[in-house]
């Protein structure tokens, strides 16, 4: 299978085979684009497809290299991601290790800083670039989440970026390329990724049995990843269940007890999640109206398959009680409070804008539907 297992990534995919087949392969290569979508595995599996002894970029799945590379323990594959300081090198096999049998890496060190450090790039990638490989022609290093080396770490990657041995491929990941050193980016080949759709992420989650996810689970997960498998992972991985709950108990109203309720909910939110957490709240948020709005916009007796499933009659009741205007209103609220987050304003002073909003709005609702009714 090899390349041909990444989903969605046409044009990164097909730029990498274009690339070997004219014997133009980069040494130095950039993956870029959102969380999730891919890059790293289509970095194992370009080297892996390298190791294969099979001619051509692509493996048999059968050769010893193949095996080695789908345990993460080909020695000429070298890979690096952010971790702790204080890491040990036997938790770092463990992590190596669980990602096999999860079928995913999980990036949660708890409250410690996970970075790459020049320490690591030292060991992991200028000693060991310059040593021959110990099977096949090629070495491969991979440096996932590369917009996590700190400053000295870049620097002492630049060389070995500049003037790469023979037969060498670097390959760096990220998510927020902008964060790298303009330095480093010039000295890639920038490959694109894109997000997935949501039939894709489906398909990915469905696809890899390490993942256990039946057909249901996986379509709840995908409904929030926008376009990441790796999101939705880990929206299934931290309880997804548990997540809708929250925040329906927000969006229907349950916790409305009053502006002082409302100022109190909105500092918890401020104040007991990070920032990345905040905005995936935003964007439940978000899809707790795009469900009101299929729900509303459906011309069938048929309920359309909605995330909030579980709780159709209040999605109902918003539907019929809300105007299109007032969901675009409450949208855009929801849209700029992200756009707000990503731009590090108080969160407390967000999330109270939008709660109080979306009290406002839903008091008007209901007044306005009150008065209809009196009026028949």
């Amino acid at each position: 299978m090899g390349l041909d297992r990444i989903r969605g990534q046409e044009q990164a995919i097909s730029l990498l085979r274009s690339a070997f087949g004219s014997g133009r392969l980069a040494h130095a290569y950039l993956f870029r684009g959102p969380y999730g979508v891919g890059k790293e595995m289509a970095a194992l599996e370009l080297a892996k497809s390298l190791h294969c002894e099979t001619e051509g970029l692509q493996d048999c799945g059968q050769c010893p290299a193949c095996k080695m590379s789908d345990g993460l323990s080909h020695p000429d594959t070298h890979l690096i991601f952010p971790t702790p300081r204080t890491i040990k090198p036997v938790e770092r096999a463990e992590r190596v290790s669980e990602s096999v049998r999860k079928g995913f890496r999980d990036e949660d060190f708890g409250r410690k800083t996970a970075i790459i450090s020049v320490e690591t790039i030292l060991t992991e990638v200028v000693v060991k670039v310059g040593r021959r490989p110990y099977i096949g022609p090629w070495k491969v290093f991979i440096i996932s989440d590369a917009d996590r080396m700190t400053s000295e770490a870049a620097n002492t990657l630049l060389k070995t970026l500049e003037e790469p041995p023979a037969q060498t491929v670097l390959i760096l990941t990220s998510s927020r390329s902008s964060a790298l050193p303009a330095t480093v980016v010039s000295r890639c080949q920038k490959i694109p990724f894109s997000p997935l759709s949501r039939v894709e992420v489906e398909a990915v989650l469905t696809g890899d049995a390490r993942l256990g996810m039946d057909a249901a689970k996986a379509r709840a997960a995908s409904a929030i990843a926008m376009g990441s498998p790796g999101a939705a992972v880990r929206a299934s991985q931290s309880g997804l269940a548990a997540e809708l709950k929250n925040i329906a108990a927000i969006m229907k109203g349950s916790r409305a007890g009053g502006v002082r309720s409302l100022i109190d909910e909105a500092n918890r939110l401020a104040y007991r999640l990070g920032r990345d957490e905040q905005q995936k709240v935003l964007d439940l948020m978000l899809l707790w109206f795009r469900d009101v709005l299929v729900v509303s916009e459906s011309r069938s007796a048929t309920v359309p398959e909605l995330l909030y499933s579980s709780y159709e009659d209040q999605i109902k009741s918003q539907a019929d009680i809300m105007e299109l205007a007032d969901l675009e209103q409450l949208i855009t609220k929801v849209d700029e409070a992200r756009r707000a987050i990503e731009r590090y304003s108080s969160p407390s002073i967000v999330f109270t804008s939008v709660l109080l909003d979306m009290a406002v709005v839903r008091k008007r609702a209901i007044t306005r539907r009150g008065s209809q009714h009196g009026v028949q």
